[in-house]
């Protein structure tokens, strides 16, 4: 037992200095930072580009059903002021056809 706690011991005070060594910054790890930046700032800004690209065709569609809206909308009123404009020709050709009818008819 006090060998495998003394091997555990031996283990963990050897592991000490990888770790420390690996938290520094020694002109490995700086050249790495180096490029990793550059890449990720690459990668940073074609996904901006990618979500701006996105933004506005996003924008772009949403004008496009504003004028459909507005287009139908237009299209409704005019479709009801021609029906309006039909019921009162045909109101005054149902008045004119009583009118003749009360002329002609033999009371």
């Amino acid at each position: 037992m006090k060998k495998k706690l003394a091997v555990l011991l031996a283990v963990a005070v050897m592991s000490m200095p990888a770790v420390l060594a690996a938290e520094s910054q020694g002109p490995v790890s700086r050249w790495l930072d180096n490029v990793t930046n550059s890449v990720s700032s690459k990668e940073q800004s074609a996904y901006q580009k990618q979500q701006a690209k996105k933004k506005k065709a996003q924008e772009k569609q949403k004008k496009q059903q504003q004028k459909l809206a507005e287009k139908k909308a237009k299209a409704k009123q005019k479709q009801a002021e021609r029906q309006k404009k039909a019921a009162e020709r045909q109101k005054k050709i149902e008045t004119k056809k009583q009118q003749f009818k009360d002329l002609f008819s033999n009371d």
